[in-house]
C-alpha cells in the first residue's frame, strides 16, 4: 500500500463520513475560529498600518524630512553645503530652516504657544511633498512678513487668512538680557495635515522674514531637511555623507526612535493578543483529532494489519487539519478583506443605524434624539479611517492559522504510533 493515493482518499472519506454522521461539529468549530482570528488580525493590521504609516508619511513631509544635516553660522543658509546635498543623484530636494517657539496672540485676546518654523519662501516649490501634505499653494509665502498656521489653530485665535496676528518671542543676548519682541504678521494662508499636533502647534513663515526672530549677530543653527527618492534609502545617505565629510547627519528612523519603536511595540503586543486565537483553535483542533484517532483505532488496526504504515496513517489526520485550517483561513482572508477596503462605509451605516435607532426610542418616550457620529469631532480627529493592507503580513497571517492547525493535527496524530494492530485485534 505504500506509495499509493490511498492517504487523501481516505482522510476525504472520514472526514466526509463524519460529516454525515452530525460529529463535525468540532471541525466547524476549529475552522470558524481560524476565521475569526484571521478576519480580526486583516481587519486590525489593516487599521492600524493605515493610522501608523499615515502618520509616518505625515511626519516625514511635514516636520521630520528623511536625514537631517545641522550646520552653525550666520546670516544666510550655506549655499555650497546645499549644493554638495543637492548633488547626489537620490537627494529629491534640500530645505534649510530655523526653529524657535513663540506666543501667537490674535486681536481678541486669544494666545497659544506655537512652535515657528522658518523655511524659504521657495520651499513649496522646492518640496511638493510638504506642500501637498499641508495642502497649500506655492504662494503661501509670497509675502515676507506673513504666517501659514494650522486649521485648528486658527480655530482657537478665531482667525482666517488675511488677519493679522501677533508673535510674541523671548530674544536674550549678553549686553541686554533676556528680552520680549513682538511683531504684527499676517495670515497668509491656513492648512489642515489632519494631525492635531501640527494643526494646533505648528507655524511657518518666510526665513528672509524671521530676522526679528532670529538676530542677524547671533549665532544660527540651522537645519537642512532632506528629502529621499526613497526614505529607505536615510542609512545609506547618512553613510554617504559621513564619508563626504559633512558631520551632523541623522537618518528619520534614528531621529524619530522612540516614537516609531512605540509603534512597533504596539504591533507587536496586538498581533501577541489577537495571536491568542489561534492557540485557542489548536487546542480544540488537537482535542478534535485526539478524539477521531481514538474513534478510528479498529479501522487503523485493520490497515495497518494489511500493509499499511505509520506515517500514512499519521498523514491521513494532518490532512484534515490541514483542510481545517485551508476553509477557515480562506474564509477568514476573504471576510477579512470585505471588512478591511468597506470599513468607513460599515461605520456610516452603523452610524445611521444608532441614528435611526434613537429617533424610534425618542419617538416612543417623548425625549430628544441625538444625531450620534462615530467620528465625532468631540472625541476624534479624524474624517474617515484609512486601511493598508501589506502583503507580507497577510501572508504570514494565513500561514500562522493553517500551521496552527497542522501542527495541532499532527501532535494529535502522534498517538498512531502507539498503535499495535495485533493487540488491538485480540481484544476484539
Amino acid at each position: 500500500m505504500k506509495g499509493q493515493p490511498w492517504v487523501l482518499w481516505l482522510s476525504q472519506r472520514w472526514f466526509s463520513a463524519r460529516r454525515a454522521s452530525g460529529g463535525a461539529a468540532s471541525s466547524v468549530l476549529a475552522s470558524a475560529g481560524i476565521a475569526i482570528g484571521v478576519t480580526a488580525l486583516v481587519v486590525v493590521l489593516g487599521v492600524m498600518n493605515g493610522f501608523q504609516l499615515g502618520y509616518i508619511d505625515s511626519i516625514l513631509e511635514i516636520s521630520s524630512y528623511h536625514v537631517r544635516v545641522k550646520a552653525d553660522g550666520k546670516g544666510e543658509p550655506d549655499g555650497s553645503l546645499i549644493a554638495r546635498l543637492r548633488s547626489e543623484k537620490t537627494v529629491r530636494s534640500v530645505v534649510p530652516f530655523l526653529e524657535t517657539q513663540v506666543l501667537l496672540s490674535s486681536s481678541n485676546g486669544r494666545s497659544s504657544p506655537v512652535k515657528i518654523r522658518a523655511i524659504p519662501a521657495n520651499a513649496p516649490v522646492e518640496d511638493r511633498g510638504f506642500s501637498d501634505a499641508l495642502g497649500i499653494s506655492p504662494e503661501a509665502f509670497a509675502e515676507a512678513d506673513g504666517i501659514v498656521i494650522g486649521a485648528e489653530l486658527a480655530r482657537y485665535l478665531n482667525v482666517v487668512a488675511g488677519d493679522k496676528v501677533q508673535i510674541i518671542s523671548l530674544l536674550s543676548n549678553e549686553s541686554s538680557g533676556i528680552l520680549a519682541h513682538t511683531e504684527s504678521v499676517r495670515i497668509n494662508q491656513v492648512f489642515r495635515s489632519g494631525f492635531y499636533d501640527y494643526d494646533f502647534g505648528l507655524g511657518f513663515i518666510d526665513i528672509q522674514g524671521a530676522a526679528a526672530l532670529f538676530p542677524l549677530d547671533e549665532p544660527r543653527s540651522y537645519t537642512y531637511g532632506i528629502k529621499l527618492e526613497s526614505r529607505n534609502d536615510d542609512a545609506a545617505m547618512v553613510a554617504r555623507f559621513e564619508a563626504l565629510g559633512i558631520p551632523a547627519a541623522e537618518g528619520w528612523r534614528d531621529y524619530n526612535r522612540s516614537f516609531f519603536s512605540a509603534l512597533r511595540t504596539e504591533k507587536t503586543m496586538m498581533l501577541l493578543l489577537v495571536g491568542l486565537i489561534f492557540l485557542v483553535v489548536g487546542v480544540n483542533i488537537f482535542q478534535s483529532m485526539r478524539r477521531n484517532v481514538l474513534e478510528r483505532m479498529e479501522e487503523m488496526a485493520l490497515i495497518k494489519a494489511i500493509g499499511g504504515g505509520i506515517e500514512e496513517l499519521r498523514s491521513v489526520f494532518i490532512l484534515d487539519g490541514l483542510f481545517i485550517g485551508l476553509i477557515g483561513s480562506f474564509a477568514g482572508l476573504v471576510l477579512g478583506l470585505l471588512v478591511a477596503t468597506n470599513v468607513n462605509a460599515i461605520f456610516v451605516g452603523v452610524g445611521s443605524l444608532l441614528n435611526a435607532l434613537s429617533v424610534l426610542v425618542s419617538t416612543v418616550t417623548g425625549s430628544q434624539s441625538s444625531d450620534f457620529s462615530i467620528f465625532s469631532p468631540d472625541y476624534f480627529y479624524l474624517m474617515e479611517v484609512t486601511v493598508r493592507l501589506l502583503f507580507p503580513e497577510i501572508f504570514f497571517i494565513v500561514a500562522a492559522a493553517i500551521a496552527s492547525s497542522a501542527a495541532a493535527a499532527a501532535l494529535a496524530a502522534s498517538y498512531v504510533s502507539s498503535l499495535e494492530p495485533a493487540e488491538l485485534l485480540r481484544h476484539e
